[in-house]
């Protein structure tokens, strides 16, 4: 702190002898102010500081007390609930494990299954010593155990037995925990299986697991955890001697608390009294599915020695404080006094008449600013009217600035119309235009190329320059300028590189002679595309204005770009989609060349690993086309485009639609293909059963004339019916042949329609279907008056994909698998008598029971 005083002014010297007297009488009262302000600020500064200490020790120890015994009952709450998930988690795995036993009635498999299944268990599983088996009337079938000799078809009778009798009421029991020997804890848990026959599985589990849980759980130096069971018995201490004396816990009141709030204790009784006596605080959490409580334990004395100390600790800092005050009350004083004297002084001696009074203080606070609006009072009007006409010359400045930015900005939007698709002559003209415009002596503009970024636009650069950016792309980072706008995405502005330690500028300074430097980020979806910086030789900040007109300019070199970016995109799509379609086109051609496959499993893989890539793409790629194509509408409709380039926009939007709509078509035609293909591709489907063939008969007659009448208009062909009353019921799988009487009245039903127009309206397209009695077997004859089938077609109509339909009406795979299903599925016979344009009659032999080498359904 400085204070001083000029009187030696003319005015000052000039003042007569009462105003010197009065000064002196002034001087002399001085000390005695002075005394008792001092004494005022040191008494009112040791009182509010150490109110201040002593309410701040109160709260601080009364909220530290609460904190911290929260925090410990939150803690050990904590480690119950793992100690308790752990425990329960074992008693679950044993319950999944032991499930599996339970799957298979006891009319399923041998004794001799059943007992190496138990074994297996009992290696997986090492603490289950001992399973039996019982079956449905409570007879113990099988005991397998680790500690006894194994017993098969024992008869014991279980069924009152609880271990029985409530397995089979709740599916699941869990038994009472005994010690054998005195020193191991067991418990017996029983499963019944799902269903009626399937018996009761009871194991003995060993809960050594338990105990060894329980004993490493460590809580503070003497604390400890333990396990109470529903009835208030200590199953598990690290005590082991309180566990084996069958030690009664539900005398202590946490323990009744906590079993009757289902396994959580109220908060009102975390600090209770153990079993030993002494008071501890507790915490405890539920052992579900067994009904068990966990509990933690951790003695007062322990808990809280902490909090004792952080006590002891606080008086001594506060005790400190204290002193700390009355010293620092005594040098603020000092401090605040002084300079009112001076200032008071000062007042006097203007009041005097001395105007040239300056007075100097230098505090740092409200009080030199006193002094300071004292000694600046006289100049404040010239000042005034000197700063109103700087203000008028800046003005006119800023508003000639921003017209040029104006005219700028509208330049370059004119471009950027102009040349929506030519990138380095936007992203150039923006260059030029921010270093005009800011009066910097290079601009560039670098954009991201992956992980790095390179320049890609250039003015008023010098070669040299042009090629140190190209041989070093900018690269992510904090060390740089560049690399730092890449990394956070703000402006970065240093106005002379010189006096700035922050950054490592390198050579790019000296190779490009700039001192002063500005950076921008190229913003999109708040992800930097790019960086525009300007550089100055001399050294100074750029403006305000400035650095906002350069952000404008950024951002319409991100329009610029992603103009560019939506355009490659569309063309990159267009060669895409031709590649795409060429590969569907070699995948169809390929589909031909699968009539190899040994069998229609394989087939129908082969098929979907040729087509699945280009079908999945084809698919998705006509929504995908429709959102490109509109939004890169809705960007050139917001952009300034000639005639010429709006013509050749739409031009190429008309080529997209055009390639989309063959994509569909193409789309279509392969997932026809897949779904036929698929269709028959499974392995029985559904279940064999007796049915009546001649109602299965009339129902796929009735299914296919209703769909094809209801698929095309116009359609009508006489059904005509001879079915053998004796036929009778055949074990077949119904679903199956209904397909393939489905697939040979639909084939009859095409060729019969397609005889009628070339024959002419005398021509009556009949179908019909017959059955017939073989004994053992069953005929079904399914004829029509169509197009028949020529000789060399004959041969080949039942290898798969050969077809005589046109292309796009039929997959070649029907006949295929109608043989399939017949022959291989059903061991029956599949012929065929047929005279060109004259019938077809397919001659199909079931018999009226399957072999059992085809009963899996396999085709």
């Amino acid at each position: 702190m400085s204070i001083s005083l000029h009187p030696d002014t003319p005015k000052a010297r000039s003042l007569p002898s009462a105003a010197a007297a009065d000064a002196n009488v002034r001087e002399e009262a001085t000390p005695r102010v002075r005394t008792r302000l001092f004494a005022k600020y040191v008494a009112l500064f040791v009182v509010v500081v150490g109110m201040a200490l002593l309410a701040n020790g109160l709260f601080e120890v009364f909220f530290y007390y609460r904190e911290h015994k929260a925090s410990l009952i939150r803690v050990q709450h904590e480690q119950a609930e793992a100690a308790a998930a752990k425990i329960s988690q074992f008693v679950k795995e044993i319950e999944s494990q032991l499930g599996w036993t339970t799957q298979l009635p006891w009319s399923a498999g041998s004794i001799e299954q059943r007992r190496f299944d138990a074994l297996r268990l009992l290696r997986q599983v090492p603490a289950i010593t001992e399973l039996a088996q019982v079956d449905s009337t409570g007879k113990e079938r099988l005991r397998v155990s680790r500690l006894a000799m194994d017993a098969i078809d024992s008869g014991i009778d279980l069924s009152a037995d609880p271990k029985f009798t409530e397995a089979v009421a709740h599916k699941v029991y869990y038994g009472p925990v005994y010690f054998r020997r005195e020193s191991e804890p067991y418990m017996t848990l029983a499963l019944a299986g799902a269903r009626k026959d399937a018996g009761v599985s009871i194991a003995e589990v060993n809960l050594k697991l338990i105990w060894d849980v329980v004993s490493q759980i460590k809580v503070g130096e003497h604390g400890h955890a333990y396990v109470v069971g529903p009835e208030g018995r200590l199953i598990a201490h690290p005590d082991i001697s309180l566990v084996l004396r069958n030690t009664d816990m539900s005398g202590l009141p946490q323990v009744r608390a906590a079993q009757a709030g289902g396994g959580i204790m109220p908060d009102a009784l975390q600090e209770a009294v153990n079993i030993q006596g002494q008071k501890v605080l507790t915490a405890s959490a539920p052992i579900e599915p067994l009904h068990w409580t966990m509990f933690v334990e951790l003695p007062v004395e322990e808990a809280y020695a902490s909090l004792y100390a952080s006590l002891q600790r606080l008086s001594i800092v506060l005790l400190a404080a204290s002193i700390f005050a009355v010293l620092a009350g005594v040098f603020l004083a000092r401090r605040m006094v002084g300079p009112i004297q001076a200032l008071r002084a000062g007042a006097e001696r203007i009041g005097g008449g001395d105007f040239s009074q300056r007075i100097s203080i230098k505090t740092g606070d409200e009080l030199e600013g006193l002094a300071d609006q004292f000694n600046d009072m006289g100049a404040r009007l010239q000042e005034s009217y000197a700063d109103l006409e700087k203000k008028v010359e800046s003005r006119t400045a800023e508003l000639s600035e921003a017209l040029q930015q104006q005219t700028a900005t509208a330049d370059v939007l004119k471009v950027i119309s102009r040349s929506a698709f030519d990138l380095k002559s936007v992203l150039t003209t923006l260059t030029e235009s921010a270093q005009a415009l800011c009066g910097a002596s290079l601009g560039i503009i670098c954009l991201r190329d992956g992980d790095i970024m390179r320049l890609k636009a250039q003015s008023g650069c010098t070669q040299a320059f042009i090629d140190f950016m190209q041989a070093n792309p900018i690269s992510p980072g904090r060390q740089t300028i560049t690399g730092r706008v890449f990394t956070d995405g703000k402006p970065v502005h240093v106005p002379d590189i010189r006096e700035d330690i922050e950054y490592d500028f390198g050579q790019a300074p000296s190779i490009g002679l700039y001192r002063a430097v500005l950076a921008v980020p190229l913003m999109r979806d708040k992800a930097v595309e790019g960086v525009l910086l300007l550089g100055r030789p001399e050294p100074g900040p750029f403006s305000q204005r400035q650095i906002d007109l350069v952000q404008t300019f950024a951002d319409q070199a991100v329009i610029a770009i992603e103009n560019v970016r939506l355009f490659e995109q569309v063309q990159e799509r267009t060669k895409e989609l031709s590649q795409s379609l060429d590969e569907l086109r070699t995948a169809q051609d390929r589909l031909v060349q699968t009539e190899k496959l040994a069998s229609l499993g394989q087939l129908t893989a082969g098929i979907a690993h040729e087509i699945k890539n280009p079908l999945n793409f084809v698919n998705n790629f006509s929504s995908v086309s429709t959102e490109l194509i509109d939004e890169l509408n809705e960007v050139l409709r917001s952009a300034a485009l000639d005639d010429k380039t709006r013509e050749e926009v739409d031009e190429l939007t008309h080529m997209l639609r055009g390639n989309l709509e063959k994509v569909v078509q193409h789309g279509k035609r392969a997932d026809s293909i897949v779904k036929n293909m698929l269709l028959h591709s499974r392995e029985g489907a559904g279940e064999h059963r007796a049915v009546d063939i001649n109602g299965i008969v009339e129902e796929s007659l009735n299914l296919a004339y209703h769909g094809a009448r209801a698929e095309k208009s116009g359609f009508n062909i006489t059904l005509k019916r001879d079915f053998d009353p004796t036929a009778g019921i055949l074990d077949i799988y119904p679903q199956e042949i209904s397909r393939v009487f489905l697939n040979l009245i639909s084939n009859g039903f095409y060729a019969a329609t397609k005889r009628k127009e070339s024959a002419g309206d005398g021509f009556e397209p009949t179908l019909s279907a017959a059955t017939k009695n073989l004994g053992n077997k069953v005929e079904i004859r399914i004829r029509d008056n169509g197009t028949g089938i020529p000789p060399e077609v004959k041969e080949k109509m039942f290898n798969p994909f050969f077809t005589t339909k046109p292309a796009g009406e039929g997959t070649g795979l029907g006949l295929s698998m109608s043989h399939d299903i017949v022959v291989k599925q059903h061991g029956g016979t599949v012929d065929v008598n047929t005279e060109p344009n004259v019938f077809t009659e397919f001659i199909i032999t079931l018999p009226r029971t399957m072999a059992a080498g085809n009963a899996g359904g396999e085709t």
